[in-house]
């Protein structure tokens, strides 16, 4: 149950990193954004990034302590790192929107966690993947963490051309000044 689980997550993961990349060597036929709320594309993007996020909750509690981390270790590190991601990706979900955070049309977000990052939701969910692997102590959940990782570190490459499409010259001066993913600089400035 525990390797169908894993190699089910994996493959997930696998294949959302495969349709970001393509979507960002060939953007005018990408998968993401999909080119409509309603498509193929975003229906496979969305069974994608449900398989990897229920496996990879699954996946820790299956092979829950399978690392040998120390339970302190688990609960000091681990839990508010996947907490706090989670509350940051959410967050974020919810500043930008649902149709948005779907793949849709909107407008350009400059307030919330979008100042200090263009990827907020990205930046959470990769804590949040993380936190969770050392939360729940499990090996395997590690591995599939950094694989999940990678297609969301990917993501922005195939959204960022498509929004300087839809918002030109704003998105340009947006990008100029807030970084893809995270400076602590800024916040700490900002604080």
């Amino acid at each position: 149950m525990k390797l169908i689980l894993f190699w089910i997550t994996l493959t997930a993961e696998v294949a959302s990193a495969a349709c970001v990349a393509f979507s960002a060597a060939f953007p005018g036929r990408r998968i993401w954004p999909p080119p409509r709320r309603i498509c193929w594309q975003a229906g496979l993007m969305w069974l994608l990034f449900v398989l990897s996020g229920a496996g990879m909750v699954g996946l820790g509690v299956v092979d829950w302590g399978s690392a040998g981390l120390a339970w302190w270790v688990r609960l000091v590190a681990g839990l508010p790192l996947w907490l706090g991601g989670s509350g940051l990706g959410l967050g974020s979900a919810l500043a930008l929107g649902y149709a948005p955070t779907l793949g849709s049309q909107g407008e350009l977000i400059l307030h919330g966690p979008y100042r200090f990052s263009r990827n907020p939701q990205y930046v959470g969910f990769i804590v949040s993947l993380f936190g969770w692997a050392i939360f729940s102590g499990s090996s395997l959940t590690l591995l599939a963490a950094l694989v999940g990782a990678v297609a969301l570190a990917l993501a922005p490459f195939a959204e960022e051309p498509w929004l300087l499409g839809l918002h030109g010259p704003a998105y340009e001066a947006y990008r100029r000044t807030v970084p893809r993913l995270l400076s602590l600089r800024k916040i700490l400035r900002k604080s």
